[in-house]
């Protein structure tokens, strides 16, 4: 669910940045395709294990602290970097995305699919070796 949120949130960015295409390419490619995929694959592990424990007060309070100086942090250099007099590059259409994915990144795109099917593979192959009878 985690992984979802997140999906959800960067395509909520993009289409607030206005890159709408890019938005949509989110949902479309990443939650409905890749994370359909890691559900599958997660679900033929049939993993059973106990639960993990709950962190402890001091672990939350820690990651508590972390958090929110990670987010002074950013919210100072925000303030400190911020240019009045520059404006915002346009973002790109669809058609400079699709030459630079497809010229440019052709190969990481193809290395990308072929390694999310060997994941796939690898994981339902892992899955089967443990109920196989003799």
């Amino acid at each position: 669910m985690a992984l979802l949120a997140a999906m959800l949130a960067t395509a909520g960015l993009y289409a607030l940045m206005g890159a709408v295409v890019v938005a949509l390419f989110q949902l479309i490619v990443y939650i409905g395709a890749v994370l359909v995929l890691f559900l599958f694959v997660v679900m033929l592990l049939d993993l059973r294990r106990p639960p993990p424990r709950a962190p402890g007060a001091a672990a939350a309070s820690g990651a508590a602290g972390v958090g929110i100086t990670a987010a002074a942090g950013w919210a100072a250099w925000v303030a400190a970097s911020h240019a009045p007099g520059q404006s915002p590059r346009p973002a790109p259409g669809v058609f400079e995305l699709a030459i630079d994915l497809f010229g440019r990144h052709l190969l990481v795109f193809e290395l990308t699919s072929v390694l999310l099917l060997a994941a796939a593979v690898g994981a339902i192959f892992i899955s089967r070796t443990g109920k196989r009878s003799s």
